[in-house]
């Protein structure tokens, strides 16, 4: 097999620069995973906003006291002069967001149950503005109801059930029945990012191979020989599909190391096997792109174009929920488009019945003909190249 053995040669002449490429792009895919992977829990988790705001009490009682204790949790309370045109300079800048207006004997007329009311002042369409009023609300509604069982209560006593009412919290437990828990989403953003790495150093390999078998003293060497043009094609089909498999298990195994926990999962699996039809249609882009390459020095250039370019308007650097129609329209012509779909997917998996995992192999079936495509067009174009 002089073919495939001349291939790899290139390839092991190659093996530095390549490695470099391997390695640099390991070391991004994981980075930006772990960052990703950080930048989700945040979304996913709720942490209350606290509005700057001010108070101006014109009394200073137990009730008072606890009032202004319970907003600092939802509330950050800046001091402020009464002055008018420093009030308004501080909502017009945004230096407070809502004000408070504590009238004197408010705490006696609130104790005879009458009907009092706070002065408020807040920035017109503030959104922030939602948590302080929740706050005030609680409260006082909280001490009214206190007060209707109880209507001789002072005003220490009276902050003293609020406080003690208000600190009781309501744990909440999410339970799952019948199935495995979900994918972490570690896995979900290293095989998304294994897209940008598998296209470039792909392209760059296959393209030195390619190119290498277009230099006119090999090529006419080749024609003389008795090896015909099928059996030509086909030990360099050989010889690059053995570096895809070097290069993709390379990645698998850094995958299996790096995040033993998570690979245990039973829907880890479709991950890989997923990976493993996006290298083989890359394999396919990487052959059709060598086919038209006549250029070493574009090698580098077409690499970068290839990868990161799909790479972003496929989800892969940025979440395709944050991605328009019109760009998520353009990203259904790549098959990053469709590899990410379907980790996406594979992330929300309770088990392997899962009902979706029907989506997730049509998903699967669309890469492949992608890479098939690839095939068939760099096949024809080498044929006519030949001809020419």
């Amino acid at each position: 097999m002089p073919v495939f053995k001349v291939s790899l040669k290139v390839l092991k002449r190659n093996l530095p620069s390549i490695l470099i490429y391997l390695g640099v792009f390991l070391a991004l895919s994981v980075l930006f995973a772990r960052n990703a992977q950080s930048q989700g829990e945040e979304y996913t988790r709720f942490d209350p906003v606290k509005t700057p705001m001010a108070v101006f009490a014109e009394e200073d009682t137990p009730l008072i006291r606890g009032f202004l204790a319970h907003l600092e949790k939802s509330a950050v309370i800046r001091p402020l002069e009464d002055e008018e045109n420093l009030i308004q300079d501080a909502l017009y800048f945004r230096n407070i967001s809502f004000l408070v207006r504590i009238p004197k004997g408010f705490t006696e007329a609130f104790l005879r149950q009458e009907e009092v009311t706070l002065g408020k002042t807040v920035v017109p369409g503030s959104v922030s503005s939602i948590y302080p009023e929740l706050a005030i609300d609680t409260y006082f509604n909280t001490a009214r109801m206190i007060l209707a069982a109880a209507p001789n209560l002072t005003s220490e006593e009276l902050a003293e059930k609020v406080e003690k009412a208000l600190a009781q919290t309501t744990p909440i437990t999410l339970k799952s029945y019948g199935t495995e828990a979900s994918t972490p989403g570690m896995s979900r953003y290293f095989f998304n990012y294994m897209a940008y790495s598998l296209v470039s150093i792909l392209v760059l390999g296959t393209s030195l191979v390619m190119l290498v078998w277009k230099d006119l003293d090999l090529y006419r060497r080749t024609e003389i020989s008795p090896l015909r043009r099928s059996r030509i094609s086909l030990e360099k089909y050989l010889a690059l599909g053995v570096f895809t498999l070097i290069t993709w298990g390379t990645l698998i195994l850094t995958y299996y190391v790096l995040y033993r926990g998570e690979s245990r999962q039973s829907t880890s699996i479709l991950f890989v096997l997923n990976s493993f039809i996006l290298a083989f249609t890359s394999l396919g882009m990487s052959f059709l792109i060598g086919t038209l390459m006549k250029s070493r020095n574009a090698i580098s250039g077409v690499s970068n174009v290839l990868s990161l370019g799909p790479s972003f308007i496929s989800g892969v650097f940025v979440p395709q929920e944050l991605l328009g129609a019109g760009v998520l329209a353009l990203a259904h012509v790549t098959p990053t488009y469709w590899y990410v779909t379907a980790n996406g997917l594979i992330s929300t998996l309770g088990s392997l019945q899962d009902p979706a995992l029907s989506r997730i192999f049509s998903h699967m079936a669309v890469v492949a003909a992608f890479g098939l495509g690839f095939f068939a067009l760099a096949s024809f174009l080498g044929r006519r190249q030949t001809r020419m």
